[in-house]
């Protein structure tokens, strides 16, 4: 996270943005200010894959010239079953910028299209590579039995191949740098970002009949002819109809057992293929409750610990994790959030929960105290509780007069973020309480 900044400009109400994605990255800001139409976009950065989307780039253009000479000397290296190892030197970074930027501005329109399921324009829409950024690939080309060849890409955990045909060697080109560009802007190629939306509980208790209706009806999900999901929506879907409860992820087993015994105050069952039957026990309770006779907090909160439980994510983005949660559950979401950045999964929220941010702001304060063991004896928290503010990234959607959304990223003092989009709504709730206050003194003169 944080090697690449996404610039936007003349995008529905959002005027101008920049954002550089963190660890634990908060979007705060309005009702209808654009929040959600950022988050998707970045959510649509991450999971983009421009091969099998049939991104098509500029083939005349200089900087893919001098980019697909790059990648045809590296082809030429390959020998047998030699690996070519890659880096990006500092002085090609800005040539594949300009190459992926490229893409971007020539695929825009289909790129929107299948992001948000209808026509949409953006005035400017880019990304910015950091400097300090370093991009590693593994080049093979493999024989498998048959004499099949095959052309790999590997990036940590990406793990792309490719039949290998002599006769189109310019497509093999083409295809590489698909691939490397993709790896550079997503953090896992075995793992994949997901996206909860605010309509999580209905999504939960009617998944099966979407999913049913779309076998049915013959069409897949994905296409966006009888779809009026957005694609966030529509893989939230397919994801959750498609989690495997035969393996759970144990390394998360930390975060789901403190997300029941925390937030859920109960625990979860699942039984049942492909379509999943959930089913909650509240704690000193005997019998199972089906999900669409639970409380709003078991089916806002039950997506996040599913995924957590059988998925195999790499970055979470969810939308006002506190729905429905009262203040004191809304402080174990915030602690959730720190966790599970802490155990290395990405998250970007859009929140007008002030308790979450004050409690991003005790956090950080709290990490740079000097006695933490005499801190954590008498509050009862962890080390994975603490945060650092190099972790996390806090932008506020201010609307300006003309009705066009900004986006500044808030500095972190020394006592954390001050928001004021919450401070002026909360400094006007007490202007109204001390004026109530002193209208009810029984002394005062008329």
């Amino acid at each position: 996270m944080g090697e690449w900044i996404l610039h936007i400009k003349g995008f529905g109400k959002v005027m101008e943005a920049a954002v550089q994605p963190a660890p634990l990255t908060l979007l705060i800001g309005d009702n209808n200010s654009g929040k959600s139409y950022i988050m998707t976009l970045l959510y649509g950065i991450m999971s983009a894959d421009f091969w099998k989307d049939d991104f098509v780039f500029r083939e005349d253009s200089d900087v893919f010239q001098k980019c697909a000479g790059i990648v045809k000397s590296l082809i030429g290296q390959l020998k047998g079953h030699s690996v070519v190892e890659y880096m990006i030197q500092k002085d090609q970074l800005q040539l594949y910028q300009q190459l992926l930027n490229e893409l971007l501005i020539l695929n825009k329109a289909k790129f929107l299209k299948k992001l948000f399921n209808r026509e949409l324009d953006i005035e400017e829409f880019r990304i910015e590579f950091q400097e300090t950024a370093e991009f590693h690939f593994a080049i093979s080309l493999e024989e498998h039995p048959g004499g099949a060849r095959f052309l790999f890409v590997r990036k940590h955990g990406f793990n792309w191949g490719t039949v290998c045909e002599e006769r189109i060697p310019d497509m093999q080109i083409i295809w590489l740098l698909a691939r490397m560009l993709q790896g550079m802007l997503q953090s896992s190629g075995t793992a994949r970002p997901v996206y909860f939306p605010t309509a999580r509980t209905g999504f939960l208790l009617t998944y099966k009949d979407l999913t049913r209706n779309a076998l049915k009806e013959r069409f897949s999900l994905e296409t966006t002819e009888k779809n009026l999901l957005t694609k966030p929506n529509t893989d939230f879907l397919m994801a959750l109809s498609s989690l495997d409860i035969s393996h759970q992820n144990e390394r998360n087993q930390i975060l789901t057992e403190f997300i029941e015994k925390n937030i859920l105050s109960g625990h979860i069952q699942a039984a049942g293929y492909p379509m999943l039957e959930i089913e909650y026990q509240p704690d000193g309770a005997a019998g199972l409750l089906p999900m669409y006779i639970s409380s709003a907090v078991v089916t806002e909160t039950v997506p996040l610990l599913l995924f957590l439980k059988y998925g195999n994510m790499c970055t979470f983005l969810v939308e006002e994790p506190e729905i429905s949660l009262h203040p004191k559950l809304q402080w174990e979401m915030a602690r959730l959030l720190i966790r599970m950045v802490n155990a290395n999964l990405p998250v970007i929220a859009t929140t007008h929960s002030d308790i979450i941010l004050q409690h991003m702001n005790n956090m950080i304060k709290a990490g740079k105290l000097s006695h933490k063991e005499r801190f954590f004896q008498q509050t009862g928290y962890e080390k994975e509780d603490l945060l650092s503010k190099e972790q996390i990234a806090v932008y506020q959607f201010e609307e300006g007069k003309d009705g066009k959304t900004r986006l500044t990223r808030l500095l972190c003092g020394d006592d954390g973020f001050e928001a004021m989009t919450f401070y002026q709504t909360l400094k006007k709730i007490n202007e109204q309480i001390d004026f109530i206050e002193e209208e009810r003194e029984p002394n005062r003169v008329l």
